[in-house]
């Protein structure tokens, strides 16, 4: 026997077809279903346009004697045309109700939302020439005062977040007295 490279034995033979996907056999049960459901709605639909729209004398020479009014033709599909429509309707109305006012505050910022002050970074785009800004939540005056007033970000920044670092400060204050005491 002739030793492989580096002297380790050598690799057994690849068995014939190793490597290849295996072939299946036969149909999965779920391409059965599909393949056996569209062949049911095809001839029930077939059944539904004979029963529509022959006449009676061609339905009883076939031998059908029995079958409901003709009116379903038109109330089946009338009906299920509504029903589709109302649980479309439906769906929007419970997602409208489950979605706050436009004009609720909760549409701009809510527990998740991270504010400068609380990142303890001096600005949003502190130190940002060379890296990624942090996300943080944009309150709308800063946006409508960047976007319509014409300020420069950093200076409407400023101007807007003054108020929010004077209150963070005295909130740091306060904590550190709490923890002191």
């Amino acid at each position: 026997m002739d030793a492989g490279p580096g002297g380790a034995p050598p690799l057994p033979a690849a068995a014939p077809g190793a490597g290849q996907p295996r072939a299946r056999r036969g149909a999965s049960s779920v391409e059965v279903y599909g393949f056996v459901g569209w062949i049911a709605s095809a001839a029930a639909f077939v059944v539904y346009c004979l029963w529509a729209f022959l006449p009676d004398a061609a339905l009883r020479a076939v031998g059908v004697h029995w079958y409901p009014s003709r009116a379903w033709a038109l109330i089946l599909p009338s009906h299920l045309l509504l029903t589709v429509l109302f649980v479309y309707w439906a769906y929007e109305s419970l997602n409208m109700m489950s979605v706050p006012a436009p004009t609720h505050p909760a549409t701009i910022h809510d527990a998740r939302s991270k504010w400068i002050t609380q990142l303890g970074l001096p600005s949003a785009c502190a130190s940002t020439e060379r890296s990624i800004p942090p996300l943080v939540h944009m309150p709308a005056p800063l946006a409508s005062r960047v976007l319509f007033g014409g300020e420069a970000f950093p200076e409407a920044e400023a101007a807007v977040f003054a108020g929010a670092r004077r209150l963070a400060a005295q909130e740091q204050l306060r904590g550190a007295e709490r923890a002191a005491s």
